[in-house]
């Protein structure tokens, strides 16, 4: 993982060397669950590079925060590589999918990641008093930026911000988006967007 961390370090993101030694953790663990349970679509240690870099990506240019809630988890990107890469950050992912939510617990308690905490369940079973006042809120390839930005509202702090990974259909999606509120890479956008 030195190579994410020396490409990271190119774009201006900083990350210790105990960083890269639990994305190597995490890679190696999910690639061996994957050839099981199919937990996502990257395959090879090469693929599984990209999609760490893709959720590293955004910390050129979102404000600091101190929670975030992640939205369908999934196998762990972006929120797994976040908790790794800011540990002084409180992480809450959401994953209602059984085998998903017991490898990202697995990973949580393989990595030590006092930081971070999983639920078994979708964004819209989960109640305020749950989870509240939340710097920040990703997803990845979930569902639309409407729906993720209506379940979403009520967690948000006053000041907080939804964090969304997109593909190039985006922009058919939200029409009202502004060039402002989108940074690119690759294939990739990312609609980072006060609430």
């Amino acid at each position: 993982m030195n190579d994410v961390l020396e490409y990271c370090k190119s774009i201006g993101i900083t990350l210790h060397d105990e960083v890269a030694a639990k994305l190597e953790i995490y890679a190696r663990e999910l690639l061996e669950w994957n050839k099981i349970h199919n937990l996502s679509g990257a395959s090879t240690l090469d693929s599984l590079k990209e999609n760490i870099i893709d959720s590293l990506y955004p910390l050129r240019f979102v404000d600091e925060f101190s929670s975030c809630l992640d939205i369908g988890s999934g196998g762990g990107f972006p929120a797994i590589v976040l908790a790794i890469a800011l540990p002084n950050v409180r992480f809450t992912l959401t994953e209602p999918r059984v085998k998903r939510f017991a490898f990202l617990q697995y990973i949580i308690a393989q990595l030590t990641l006092s930081n971070t905490r999983v639920l078994a369940a979708r964004i819209q079973e989960i109640p305020i008093t749950e989870v509240n006042n939340i710097d920040l809120i990703t997803s990845r390839a979930v569902m639309s930026v409407e729906e993720i930005m209506r379940y979403g509202r009520k967690f948000l702090s006053y000041n907080g911000h939804y964090l969304l990974f997109k593909g190039s259909n985006f922009k058919k999606e939200l029409s009202y988006m502004s060039v402002e509120e989108c940074f690119s890479r690759n294939e990739r956008i990312y609609f980072y967007k006060k609430g």
